[in-house]
């Protein structure tokens, strides 16, 4: 190898150990097209068949650039790698698992950012693993001698005339392009030859690679680079959403919701949404790479000490100078790294960045950028967190003591020899620590001993959950502009029973701002503007199995904006069809005369929601049509004599822009109605309006509470995008469902960036 990052590594890893450049080269790997006929370890043919680099992760796991791993369309690859770097290589075919973003881009264009991908190994290999680095990017290896910026090696493959070699050299990070999942590093100082693409970045002080090569500049050195920590974008979980099954006719028939590319038990549309008890997805891989990847070197240290064992990376980091910047050593960070890796993964980023906020000294972990997935981001997060070592050391501790009393949801066959690994290892740490420290460690564990058994997780359904709130600003001075900002609710308390006496409006929630943009954002531009910010919000929302809430906040003339249709991702799936979609007036009711409208709002809420066994249980009312034919929707008072546990039905309701439907809608709001439903479209007699009536008012006298309404109207929407026949009557259904127990943020210091 030939960079001179390289060779300062190598002479810091002085006495047995291989250099830091071994273990990379034997962890690199060339990506070829798969073409029948071809050897991609041959001279000619691997030339021809090579499309980029990649380097092992985990136990038969390749990450690389999209733009690599689909050159060629088909996602089957050949992965060749030298078990022993300069020996003979090996090759193994491989199939793209994931890859972020999930469609190429058109012609002409180049691969947005994170342009990542896992390919999987079809049969299993003997390898090596480079070593991921857990924490976030830092300037801790800032240069000497005028030149600034962080100094991090890269390596990978690239045609040399009629062969292929290795490459490899040292760049320093300039700064950053985009953020969030569009982030880049600019990288300088040195070539980027074309074949780099998808090697791995890493960082010769502390030993492990914190990126992989992206893209080379055309007439300068140099390029961009993406963080691994990127892969928390990748999906939660490969859940399909749930889609409405046929409905029996007759009264007291249960249609059923399921999951069509899953053939496990369904779930009823009727039941209340979120679904209680979801189960611990197994299809997560993100959390099944990196576990494997905490396991593999963890495995790989307790065996390095037999004779003929391959050597273990982390006696090679301990010969680093970075190996003092970061608490505890790498032998007891791998340790540590693979006892949390056997344990279940947490319920959700959610549930793991609030047992960061509630563990003293943590909480900072909590705001990293992506957020925290796994155990090993929340330890990683906590190694910049203090000033001192000390603080580090005791905040890491706290932490882990904290992971090992937190309740599971389910145990695997290794959770207890984890758990108990992770006792051990706490034990040996803290006898080698200061007596405060000790002690107080000490007292934790006996605390949470002599405590009674934790209660299981709290089904979620029963008031943990957040949801993501959407809110759309129209710039009155700009025709079809808008302003937005995202951020997380959360779950309201329980409805009083209905008869409970009323209450006025409850103290706006504080809500956590994720983000904003107040410089106006044309209609057109805005499904793809909001893509990247809602899906990291879902990110901090949704669990496993149940994706979150999407509460859409609009002014009442442009509640018919069809929010639910756009697309979730350039060329993904509507928004609707991946999770319950709802609007919410972002004006309080009004109108003169009549009943307190914010006392009405809070009766018909209780009695919509109420599903006490002799509840009346809720009732579609059609309100603008007769036989086919629109009728204007009734007055305000008239809309208040109705029985306080109707539900709203809109035959006519034409959508965005139309002035009548907009009225319609602002009436039903002061009329204290929270919830109702309607469909957007522009009428006629092939509209079918007796079967929207009858199907409408039949579900929602199954449902019986409405709280069950934002279930049913996503598996309504999940069937018609798979053309179920029996849901074409909800073409265009839209729900507004507006909890006075959740109000908005009533001022902008609640959404104040960042």
């Amino acid at each position: 190898m030939t960079g001179e990052g390289a060779t300062g590594a190598r002479g810091a890893a002085a006495g047995d150990e291989p250099p830091l450049e071994h273990l990379i080269a034997a962890a690199t790997v060339r990506i070829h097209g798969r073409r029948p006929g071809y050897d991609p370890s041959g001279p000619d043919e691997g030339v021809r068949t090579f499309l980029g680099s990649g380097f092992f992760v985990a136990p038969n796991w390749v990450l690389t650039c999209a733009h690599v791993a689909l050159a060629e369309g088909g996602g089957l690859v050949d992965v060749v790698h030298e078990p022993e770097p300069g020996g003979p290589p090996a090759v193994v075919p491989g199939e793209v698992a994931v890859a972020l973003p999930e469609t190429p881009p058109r012609p002409g264009e180049g691969w947005a950012a994170p342009d990542l991908a896992l390919i999987r190994l079809q049969k299993p290999a003997d390898h090596a693993c480079v070593h991921l680095a857990e924490q976030p990017l830092t300037d801790h290896g800032r240069q000497s001698g005028g030149r600034s910026g962080l100094l991090l090696g890269f390596a990978g493959w690239f045609r040399s005339g009629h062969r292929l070699s290795r490459y490899d050299g040292t760049v320093t990070v300039l700064g950053r392009i985009g953020w969030g999942a569009d982030e880049e590093l600019r990288l300088g100082d040195d070539d980027l030859p074309d074949g780099v693409s998808g090697g791995p970045v890493f960082d010769p002080h502390r030993g492990e690679v914190v990126a992989l090569v992206k893209s080379r500049r055309t007439r300068e050195q140099g390029g961009t680079a993406v963080r691994t920590g990127q892969l928390r974008h990748l999906p939660v979980a490969a859940v399909p959403p749930p889609a409405a099954a046929p409905a029996p006719a007759g009264s007291g028939a249960h249609s059923r919701a399921h999951a069509p590319e899953d053939h496990g038990p369904g779930h009823p549309a009727g039941a209340a949404w979120p679904p209680p008890d979801p189960a611990p997805d197994p299809g997560d891989l993100y959390q099944e790479v990196l576990r494997g990847h905490d396991r593999f070197h963890r495995d790989r240290l307790r065996h390095a000490d037999r004779d003929g064992a391959p050597p273990a990376w982390a006696d090679t980091q301990a010969v680093l100078d970075g190996a003092r910047t970061v608490p505890f050593g790498p032998r007891e960070r791998t340790l540590l790294l693979g006892a949390l890796g056997e344990l279940p993964p947490p319920p959700s980023t959610a549930g793991l960045t609030e047992l960061l906020r509630s563990v003293p000294g943590c909480a900072s972990a909590a705001r990293t950028v992506p957020p925290p997935r796994a155990w090993r981001d929340g330890l990683g997060g906590l190694y910049e967190s203090h000033a001192t070592d000390e603080g580090r050391r005791l905040a890491v501790l706290r932490y882990v003591v904290a992971v090992l009393h937190t309740p599971r949801s389910h145990h695997d066959p290794g959770t207890a020899e984890a758990e108990a690994a992770l006792r051990t290892w706490l034990h040996r740490t803290t006898a080698a620590l200061d007596r405060p420290v000790r002690g107080e460690i000490t007292a934790e564990l006996r605390r949470h001993a002599a405590a009674p058994a934790p209660p299981p997780p709290q089904d979620p359904a029963r008031g943990t959950r957040h949801s993501v709130l959407l809110e759309l600003t129209r710039r009155p001075w700009e025709q079809d502009s808008f302003d937005w900002r995202i951020g997380l609710l959360p779950a309201p308390g329980p409805p009083r029973p209905a008869g409970a006496p009323a209450e006025g409006p409850p103290d706006p929630p504080e809500p956590e701002p994720l983000h904003d943009d107040h410089t106006g954002t044309p209609l057109a531009e805005l499904p793809a503007r909001l893509a990247g910010p809602l899906a990291r919000a879902f990110t901090l929302a949704d669990e496993p199995g149940t994706p979150a809430l999407l509460q859409v906040a609009l002014e009442r003339d442009v509640l018919g904006l069809p929010v639910d249709t756009w697309p979730a991702g350039p060329g993904g799936p509507p928004l609707g069809r991946l999770r319950p979609v709802v609007v919410r007036p972002a004006e309080p009711p009004g109108g003169a005369g009549g009943p307190d409208p914010v006392a009405d709002r809070y009766h018909r809420w209780r009695w919509t929601h109420d599903d006490a066994p002799l509840a009346p249980g809720i009732r579609g009312r059609v309100l603008d049509c007769e036989a086919g034919t629109r009728v204007p929707v009734p007055s305000t008072d008239q809309l208040r004599s109705l029985a306080h546990a109707s539900v709203p039905v809109l035959c006519h309701y034409r959508g965005y822009g139309h002035a009548g439907s907009a009225e319609a809608l602002a009436r039903l709001v002061d009329g204290g109605f929270g919830v109702a439903l309607w469909r957007r479209g522009t009428g006629g007699p092939e509209r079918m309006c007796a079967e929207f009536h009858r199907r409408a008012e039949a579900e929602l006298a199954r449902a019986r509470t409405a709280q069950r309404l934002p279930g049913l109207v996503h598996a309504l929407r999940a069937a018609l995008a798979e053309g179920r026949t029996d849901s074409f009557w909800a073409d265009g259904v839209a729900l507004l469902y507006d909890d006075p127990h959740q109000p908005l943020p009533g001022s902008d210091d609640l959404f104040a960036p960042l």
